[in-house]
């Protein structure tokens, strides 16, 4: 019994963390930068959501204006949260890299 309970807690929280669905945009931009991870979190159906607008401030700081990969994931453990809570609230992660800058023209 105390095996079977075990082996079902290890197989929920398996699929809790694997990812359920994914998106990806890839550009045909050369990746400049390490992939950043955040999370997202919509409330209300949509009608809150935080944060609103996301922001890039590592790509900013190198003056990069284009991304080279963005991914929105779900996993199994987000689903259930939005489905118990009627999609009052609904989390997603997200993962973004800026793209390399472009080389300077001229001379130095």
């Amino acid at each position: 019994m105390k095996n079977l309970l075990l082996t079902l807690l290890l197989a929920i929280s398996v699929m809790s963390f694997s990812s359920c669905y994914s998106y990806r945009i890839a550009t045909k931009n050369q990746e400049g930068s390490e992939i950043t991870r955040l999370t997202a979190h919509s409330w209300f159906w949509g009608l809150v959501q935080k944060p609103k607008q996301l922001s890039t401030p590592n790509c900013d700081s190198l003056n990069i204006y284009g991304m080279s990969e963005v991914r929105v994931k779900t996993n199994l453990g987000y689903a259930l949260v939005t489905v118990v809570s009627l999609g009052i609230y609904c989390p997603v992660k997200m993962e973004y890299r800026c793209g390399k800058p472009c080389p300077k023209n001229g001379r130095l």
